[in-house]
């Protein structure tokens, strides 16, 4: 067996000169990276000023040709599209969801499980999708859920029974139009 020696009063060691150079290399790097930051910043800055200089009314004979009219027409453009968006989206929140899938919940059973729910608030119709374990179960949620007062009417557009499984359950969706309240 060998002897095992510990050293625990460490010498002192000589000063790590890689570590040294590293550092200072380091801060130059930053350093040149601030300067050159600085001069883009400023070139920036002169290139903003030189371009809103620039920018003023045109004068061309006796009329003055504003640049700023394509841009406003543009402008306006933009703003209607975003005024269509912002009524679409509002239009989204204010549908009456809690009635909806408080109806949907409410009308559903164990033999029924629901899949998807889009609704289309334009013709203020939602589409259901779900899976039921036959055919009469369908049918007894559709019942269901056209006695919901929410909804004013509910049909069921397309049905598939699955083959391939063993219990042979039935894809469906259905339409259901919600009732508008004042």
């Amino acid at each position: 067996m060998v002897p095992l020696r510990l050293d625990y009063q460490r010498g002192i060691q000589p000063f790590p000169w890689a570590g040294a150079v590293l550092l200072v290399s380091a801060l130059m790097v930053l350093t040149l990276v601030g300067v050159y930051y600085r001069e883009l910043a400023g070139k920036a800055v002169s290139w903003e000023v030189r371009q809103a200089a620039t920018q003023g009314p045109r004068v061309t004979g006796l009329q003055t040709a504003d640049p700023h009219t394509a841009d406003s027409k543009r402008g306006t453009a933009d703003m209607a599209l975003e005024i269509k968006h912002a009524n679409e989206v509002l239009q989204q929140l204010t549908l009456p969801w809690g009635k909806l899938f408080q109806a949907m919940e409410s009308s559903s059973g164990k033999q029924v499980a629901l899949l998807a729910m889009e609704p289309d608030a334009e013709k203020q119709v939602v589409k259901i999708s779900g899976e039921a374990k036959d055919i009469a179960a369908v049918l007894d949620y559709i019942r269901r859920l056209a006695a919901q007062q929410v909804f004013s009417s509910v049909y069921l557009q397309s049905h598939q029974i699955q083959q391939q499984d063993p219990e042979k359950p039935v894809r469906f969706v259905l339409l259901a139009a919600w009732r508008v309240s004042p």
